[in-house]
C-alpha cells in the first residue's frame, strides 16, 4: 500500500510538472515570436537607413532582396500606381484618316503657355490655379499618347463637364469627357473596368481615345465631333456643339500665344 502511495505521488507531482511546463512553453514561443517580429521590423529600419545613404542600383538591389515586391513598389513609386497609356490603342488609328485640322503639337510647349491657360480655365471654370494646371498637364500627357492637339481635348473636356470630374448627364454620360460608359466599357478594361469612369485620368484618355477614332471615322475634325455628341448624320442637329468646342478651342490657343494676356480686362484670364 505504502509502494503504491509513492508511486501515486510521484506521477501526480509529474503531473503538474507538466502542467507547469505548458504555460512556460507557450511563453517561450510568444517570446521567440516577438523576436522575430522585432527582427523584421528591425530589417525594415535598417534598409531605409541605408536606402539614405546608398546609391540607386544598390537600393534597388537591397530592396528586391529584403522586402516583398509589393512592399517594395509602394516605398519606389508611393501608394499612387502609374496611369496605363492608350498610345498603343490610339496607334490601332491610322494617322492618315486623323483630320490634320485636330493635331497640334506647336502648342503648350513652354511653361509660360502652361500657366497661361492654367489662369484662364481656372478663372472661368472656378477652380484653383493648381486644379487647372493639373487638368492642363493631363490634357498634354494625353495629347502625347492619343495623337490629338491639347487645347482640342481641353475644349471638349470645358464644353461636356466644365472640368467637373463626377459629372453625370441623365444618359448616362459621365465624367470629365462625359463617355457613355455602358457603350465604350471594353475601353476601362485597361484601367480595371467601367468603376473607372469617375477617375479623371481613365476618363480623359477614354474620352481621346474615342473623340481620335471618330475623327477618323466621320472624315474631319467637324464630324468627329458631331458623331462625339451623338449626331451621327448631317440631317441630326448637334445643337452647336461642334462650335462651341472649336471657339473654346481657338481662345485657348490665344490665350496660350498671349493674345489676352494684356487686353485690361482682368476677368479675361
Amino acid at each position: 500500500m505504502m509502494g503504491m502511495n509513492l508511486n501515486t505521488l510521484k506521477m501526480t507531482e509529474m503531473g503538474m510538472d507538466d502542467k507547469a511546463i505548458e504555460p512556460l512553453a507557450s511563453l517561450t514561443a510568444f517570446k521567440a515570436h516577438l523576436a522575430r517580429l522585432f527582427s523584421t521590423f528591425g530589417v525594415a529600419i535598417a534598409f531605409i537607413a541605408i536606402s539614405l545613404w546608398v546609391n540607386q542600383p544598390l537600393r534597388v538591389g537591397l530592396g528586391t532582396w529584403l522586402i516583398p515586391a509589393e512592399v517594395y513598389e509602394i516605398l519606389e513609386n508611393g501608394f499612387n500606381k502609374p496611369v496605363p497609356s492608350v498610345a498603343q490603342e490610339a496607334a490601332k488609328i491610322p494617322t492618315n484618316l486623323v483630320d490634320n485640322r485636330a493635331i497640334d503639337h506647336r502648342v503648350l510647349r513652354t511653361d509660360a503657355e502652361r500657366q497661361s491657360v492654367a489662369k484662364y480655365l481656372a478663372n472661368k471654370y472656378k477652380m484653383t490655379q493648381a486644379a487647372s494646371l493639373e487638368f492642363v498637364d493631363k490634357a498634354i500627357t494625353v495629347s502625347r499618347e492619343v495623337g490629338l492637339d491639347p487645347t482640342l481635348i481641353l475644349a471638349v473636356t470645358a464644353v461636356e463637364s466644365g472640368f467637373n470630374p463626377n459629372a453625370e448627364s441623365k444618359k448616362g454620360a459621365q465624367g470629365l469627357m462625359q463617355v457613355m460608359t455602358s457603350v465604350h466599357t471594353e475601353k476601362y478594361q485597361l484601367f480595371g473596368g467601367h468603376e473607372a469612369a469617375m477617375d479623371p485620368d481613365a476618363n480623359m484618355r477614354v474620352g481621346s481615345l474615342i473623340l481620335r477614332e471618330y475623327i477618323a471615322k466621320g472624315g474631319s475634325l467637324q464630324a468627329g465631333l458631331r458623331l462625339y455628341v451623338g449626331a451621327s448624320s448631317l440631317w441630326i442637329d448637334d445643337g452647336g456643339y461642334g462650335e462651341k468646342v472649336l471657339e473654346e478651342r481657338q481662345r485657348l490657343k490665344e490665350v496660350a500665344s498671349y493674345k489676352f494676356a494684356y487686353s485690361g480686362n482682368p476677368k479675361t484670364l
